[in-house]
């Protein structure tokens, strides 16, 4: 695929889009909900597949999860 060239952001600036923590964001690659790309031994995000509207409920999705297996 070819992107427009645009600036990569690493595990700081995502969890800032997604409004989830660093925990909600390692979650999010596991489950291969969240784009990640791995540079060297970095990882970065795409900014623009961040906002990509199928993430826009992910916060809820894993504040719940988490609320679920609270005891």
């Amino acid at each position: 695929m070819n992107y427009p060239a645009e600036n990569l952001v690493g595990p700081a600036g995502a969890c800032q889009i997604l409004g989830i923590d660093l925990h909600g964001l390692l979650q999010g690659i596991n489950d291969g909900i969240v784009p990640a790309y791995r540079i060297g031994e970095a990882v970065r995000f795409r900014p623009s597949e961040l906002r990509h509207p199928a993430l826009s409920g992910l916060a809820e999705l894993y504040r719940s999860r988490q609320g679920h297996f609270a005891a």
